[in-house]
């Protein structure tokens, strides 16, 4: 079954996504293209569906292994109408996804990190991703940012990322707060 109309629920629900008010609220964030998808699905992503366009006349870049990739999960086909009224890219290549955001268990600073990149109210979402894509080749696990900084699963954030956004866990948190216990644990650390 192909969907056609932009009144179905799952067209809906994309649209809502984004939204960083919906992505927060569902815990959900769009990914692009075969290049991401590819990468969530290297990185174990919880990949939610799969929507591909049913007649999008876009030249597949996609191997046949990442093709085999792909149909392991739920895909849901859509007409090339509806498939432009819900990307958000200039070119797109006919394929998105909606993955899971991180869990709160992931969500936890680890203060005993050697390095710590901490960000305060980066508002360009292409800045943001280029921070997330330098830390990621910097093996860099986690980044704290403070509240207001550009959400980090915006769909620029997150097609400047790379694939980053999968390996590099992004932490919002007071920072004030943040640094109070991080010297409060080097302290600690410097006894032991």
């Amino acid at each position: 079954m192909v969907i056609t109309s932009k009144d179905n629920d799952l067209i809906k629900h994309i649209r809502k996504l984004k939204e960083k008010k919906y992505r927060d609220e569902f815990g959900e964030f769009i990914v692009e293209g075969a290049k991401m998808i590819g990468e969530a699905i290297h990185e174990n992503a919880k990949i939610k569906q799969i929507i591909v366009c049913d007649d999008c006349k876009t030249e597949s870049s996609m191997t046949p292994e990442q093709l085999y990739d792909i149909a392991k999960y739920e895909c849901i086909y859509v007409s090339e109408k509806i498939f432009s009224q819900i990307t958000e890219v200039s070119a797109p290549q006919g394929i998105m996804a909606i993955v899971e955001k991180q869990t709160k268990n992931e969500n936890k600073i680890d203060y005993r990190a050697s390095h710590f990149l901490i960000l305060d109210n980066i508002q360009d979402p292409g800045n943001m991703g280029t921070i997330l894509r330098t830390a990621d080749s910097l093996n860099m696990k986690q980044i704290i940012v403070s509240p207001g900084t550009a959400d980090c699963y915006n769909s620029k954030v997150v097609r400047s990322t790379m694939g980053a956004i999968f390996r590099v866990n992004v932490i919002e948190r007071d920072l004030e707060k943040v640094v109070k216990e991080m010297r409060k644990t080097w302290y600690q650390n410097i006894g032991n």
